[in-house]
């Protein structure tokens, strides 16, 4: 059964995705290379592809994983599960290939791929491509991973358009800032200075907090049990980028301790000190 540390840290991962994004978005093919990966690091995919039309076929145009060394691999719209999920609009997932006769499965045993996952890339009514992530082995993908992806075709999407029009920045902005709000976590964003940026209602009611602004006002050093609790995340994110499902001992408005799962990440900022995203769940166990 998937734990709800397991899905919170997923999530975090693509709200840090979109931060990275927007770091790049200038640059459509790094962004794209940066979904295909994300894809099989956030999913049990072997690898993946992002696929654009081209005419009658849909073409690799972007991979990872398994799938290196596949761009430019051509598959007919008309008779795969991408192509399906193009014309009915919709996440399609595939168990097995040999059983599930929606899928070319001729094309699919020459990348080695037995079970996928593929979702469409749309511009309102257009259809761009599909977002595929695939496995070696059968029955593989869950719920989850399905959930996932269908979260990073919508940021594929919007990468895709961007390309042809930076104006879509500002959509991928709202989303970003939807799915920061909207989170089941606390989500935080702060200099490594110490000064908060900005949060979430959740991360407002994990620590007591009356409201954002309440929360604003503070100093990150002031949410932790001490500042060696602090320091020693400050400390791993110097030897590597991000910090995951670290238990951490946090105190809240009125003192009450509590021990919380964080997971944060350094995001470089141009002209500036560097920021750290984050989310927190409080360890009920």
């Amino acid at each position: 059964m998937t734990s709800s540390v397991d899905v919170v840290s997923r999530l975090a991962a693509i709200v840090e995705l979109q931060m990275e994004i927007l770091t790049v978005v200038s640059d459509p093919e790094r962004v794209v290379n940066l979904i295909v990966k994300r894809a099989v690091e956030l999913t049990n995919a072997t690898g993946a592809a992002i696929e654009v039309v081209h005419g009658e076929d849909l073409v690799y145009h972007a991979v990872s994983g398994t799938a290196e060394g596949h761009v430019g691999f051509h598959i007919p719209i008309e008779s795969s599960l991408s192509g399906l999920s193009i014309r009915e609009r919709k996440l399609l997932r595939c168990n097995n290939i040999d059983t599930d006769t929606r899928v070319d499965a001729e094309a699919a045993r020459l990348l080695n791929i037995r079970s996928l996952v593929t979702a469409p890339l749309l511009q309102g009514d257009t259809a761009l491509g599909a977002l595929a992530a695939f496995s070696t082995d059968t029955d593989t993908f869950d719920d989850l991973d399905s959930y996932v992806l269908q979260l990073l075709a919508g940021i594929a999407s919007s990468a895709l358009v961007r390309a042809r029009d930076l104006r879509e920045h500002a959509a991928a902005e709202s989303r970003y800032r939807m799915l920061f709000d909207r989170n089941v976590a606390g989500v935080f964003r702060s200099t490594v200075s110490g000064k908060i940026l900005d949060c979430n209602d959740a991360l407002v009611e994990y620590l007591g907090y009356d409201s954002r602004d309440d929360l604003l006002n503070r100093e990150s050093w002031e949410l932790y049990r001490g500042r060696d609790d602090r320091q020693m995340l400050l400390d791993a994110l110097q030897s590597d980028s991000a910090v995951r499902n670290a238990r951490v001992h946090f105190r809240k408005k009125d003192g009450t301790p509590m021990i919380g799962v964080i997971n944060m990440s350094i995001i470089p900022v141009e002209n500036g000190e560097a920021q750290l995203l984050g989310t927190l769940v409080e360890d009920t166990r």
